[in-house]
């Protein structure tokens, strides 16, 4: 410390009291990359886990489109125009679930909303099937090949949670999948809904 003159030095309770320069604390070499690789890695395993999901939903999709909304046969049959509305809820539930894992930045609720599609299309399809009668093998595949794909796009989104620590918020995985519910169950109720209010 520079003295000036005729100024007396500081007393050490005085010193004690003047900031003190902190010093740059050294870093080791080896622990940054440590670090960088793996935050590298846990990118890697979310877009491992995103990419199977966008796979297993557009299956998904693809399955219920044919086997249970029939579109093929829609289009033949010249009722597409009927079907328009319970197409387009089905087709919009999955594109949000498609669009929120492409923004790359709300994943948790594109897998939330990815399970519960998975788990609640699976359900419904199972009971149909389960209350078919008469009961053929012609009848209940196409509902057992949509059980099927939405199946995995369930175990697919359930096991994305693996990408995450584990007590990580699980709130926008409740949100995606209160969502789903929304989606799904709208077009089957509405229906019933319309017919008994025509009474």
């Amino acid at each position: 410390m520079e003295i000036l003159p005729n100024i007396p030095p500081p007393s050490a309770a005085e010193a004690e009291l003047i900031p003190r320069v902190a010093t740059p604390v050294d870093v080791d070499e080896e622990q940054a990359p440590q670090h960088t690789n793996t935050f590298k890695a846990a990118l890697a395993r979310v877009e491992a886990h995103r990419t199977k999901v966008q796979t297993t939903l557009t299956v998904a999709l693809l399955t219920r489109l044919a086997f249970e909304l029939h579109l093929p046969s829609l289009f033949r049959s010249g009722q597409l125009l009927a079907a328009v509305p319970l197409i387009g809820m089905t087709l919009l539930a999955y594109m949000i679930v498609l669009w929120f894992l492409a923004t790359r930045t709300r994943d948790r609720f594109g897998f939330g909303m990815a399970l519960g599609i998975g788990v609640l299309v699976t359900t419904y399809q199972l009971v149909m099937v389960a209350t078919l009668r008469p009961y053929s093998i012609n009848t209940a595949w196409p509902g057992l090949v949509v059980a099927v794909a939405h199946v995995a796009l369930a175990y697919s989104a359930f096991r994305s949670s693996t990408a995450f620590p584990p007590h990580d918020n699980k709130r926008p995985w409740i949100v995606g999948f209160v969502t789903a519910l929304a989606f799904v169950v709208i077009p089957w109720v509405a229906p019933a809904v319309q017919d008994m209010l025509r009474r």
